[in-house]
């Protein structure tokens, strides 16, 4: 947190409060008292606490970004097997990401299903295309390569594997679930199978 600027400091407090009190009980007086600054510089730097949760919003996904850098380099991919594979090993360390950071997946939770993203969707805030390149760039090229994707809007797709990822690791974050060895391969196997909608299988 000594390295955080206070513009980074005040996103990362107000995840935290969202995650510690819920969504609609979180103020943005809240958010300066809990990162020691002054009321005046959350305003400076985020305006309205519309603005505030988006920010956080589009953080958390560059932290992902960060988090899943070595493992969504492009590699050669050859067959679909070795494409099943490197989708497991992606999505396991995406998940480990919400596993590991508890507050930004509580706080992704509250947001996602809250009116401020609707309202930052309508506006044209909120685009997997955007936000997300990285990802929506291997699936692109997958459907092309191997014809994976049945008719459906990336955004849809997207949409599904976070809010099914948030609901796993919100289970194993509340203690509702045990996380064992083959706790990543179960899930796996489950959120694989769940996307028939989505994913022409074999």
């Amino acid at each position: 947190m000594n390295n955080m600027t206070k513009k980074e400091l005040l996103l990362d407090c107000t995840m935290k409060a969202v995650a510690q009190n819920g969504l609609m009980m979180v103020s943005m007086q809240m958010v300066t008292k809990m990162a020691n600054t002054a009321e005046g510089l959350i305003y400076k730097h985020y305006q309205t606490k519309e603005n505030l949760l988006l920010q956080c919003y589009l953080r958390i996904y560059e932290d992902l970004k960060i988090y899943l850098e070595d493992v969504v380099k492009m590699v050669e991919i050859d067959n679909e097997s070795q494409m099943h594979a490197f989708l497991k090993n992606l999505w396991c360390r995406y998940f480990d990401f919400f596993v590991q950071y508890k507050y930004k997946a509580l706080f992704l939770y509250e947001y996602r299903n809250s009116g401020y993203m609707y309202k930052a969707a309508e506006k044209g805030f909120i685009d997997p295309k955007t936000y997300f390149k990285e990802l929506t760039d291997i699936f692109y090229k997958f459907d092309q390569q191997f014809n994976i994707l049945n008719k459906v809007d990336l955004k849809d797709f997207f949409m599904y594997i976070t809010d099914l990822t948030i609901v796993f690791a919100i289970r194993f974050i509340n203690n509702d679930y045990p996380l064992k060895e083959n706790t990543y391969d179960m899930l796996w196997n489950l959120l694989w199978k769940g996307e028939s909608w989505l994913i022409k299988k074999d």
